[in-house]
């Protein structure tokens, strides 16, 4: 089981009710297309903790988009 990063809903991870998305190398599955929708505005807000120091909080080119 994955976890959604919007709503934290454990989903199934081979195939989620709300697909799937990547950001940073990262796959992430979701419980909706609305947690998807919202975590594909700001990905930054959901995932925590893999901004280092230095480095922008958002780049756009690390987006990935559907999967």
């Amino acid at each position: 089981m994955a976890v959604d990063p919007v709503c934290h809903a454990e989903v199934a991870e081979e195939n989620p009710p709300g697909r799937k998305a990547r950001y940073r190398g990262q796959s992430y599955s979701f419980c909706t297309v609305a947690c998807r929708a919202q975590f594909q505005r700001q990905p930054q807000k959901f995932v925590q903790g893999q901004v280092t120091a230095g480095e922008a909080a958002y780049d756009p080119r690390m987006f990935m988009g559907d999967m």
